[in-house]
């Protein structure tokens, strides 16, 4: 990933740090639109070390919303200004909340945090990619989304639909150099999955760092022959 620019959705989450550590210490430029500028700060004074500082900084931090095409148009124009490529997506940006399938409002806004982040973030990244004819997309999905369970509709349709959409857009880039895939973690270990299930073991659980591994590598040039793929993360379950 040396010298490469990426942009990270949903960066200032545990996950979302790891990926950017990981992809900083792979020698990559990142651009992480926020919602919240005070995380966003945080997470750029966390990963300092790595990404220096200045104007030669490899980390650049835009209050952004990803949903909103407008405001990931002007992520992807500064990426562009300052670092004049753009190889890479992380589709990180998400949510969790449980629901009945008769909930329309939850199906609603889960759809709006899981699927429309994702797809509004690809459409504006795409621009510069498709006119490199080289790009990586992946996003995030869930692997306990494959089944529908009575209190998770909104969650599973969205993370299931994001799978569909994905391998769809994978099948209409095929011959522009452009790859699009999307992992499936089982839990993640992180604060709020240990508080709400104290019972479990989160040993069994995949790691934050085992997931960020995963999304680099498929954003890689190594990973050109993987597209259209689902791939399960489940760690030790």
């Amino acid at each position: 990933m040396e010298g490469r620019a990426v942009v990270v959705t949903g960066a200032t989450g545990i996950l979302g740090e790891a990926v950017v550590r990981r992809y900083l210490a792979a020698g990559a430029h990142v651009a992480v639109p926020v919602r919240d500028a005070a995380k966003g700060a945080a997470l750029q004074a966390t990963v300092a070390a790595l990404a220096g500082e200045g104007e030669t900084a490899r980390l650049l931090v835009l209050e952004a919303e990803p949903a909103d095409r407008a405001a990931m148009d002007r992520v992807v124009e500064a990426v562009m200004t300052r670092w004049g490529r753009l190889d890479a997506l992380a589709n990180l940006a998400g949510g969790f909340a449980r629901s009945d399938p008769w909930d329309l409002d939850a199906l609603e806004r889960l759809w709006a945090q899981n699927v429309r982040t994702a797809v509004v973030a690809t459409a504006a990244c795409l621009r510069p990619m498709r006119a490199r004819a080289y790009g990586r997309i992946v996003s995030v999905g869930a692997f306990g989304a494959n089944r529908g369970g009575k209190d998770g509709a909104a969650y599973s349709m969205a993370k299931t639909a994001l799978v569909r959409w994905t391998e769809s857009l994978a099948a209409a880039l095929k011959d522009e150099g452009i790859t699009a895939n999307v992992v499936q973690p089982s839990i993640i270990d992180h604060p709020v999955n240990r508080t709400a299930m104290p019972t479990a073991d989160p040993a069994k659980w995949v790691r934050p760092d085992e997931l960020a591994a995963v999304i680099v590598f498929l954003t890689s040039k190594d990973a050109s022959g993987v597209t259209g793929a689902a791939i399960p993360v489940v760690g030790r379950v």
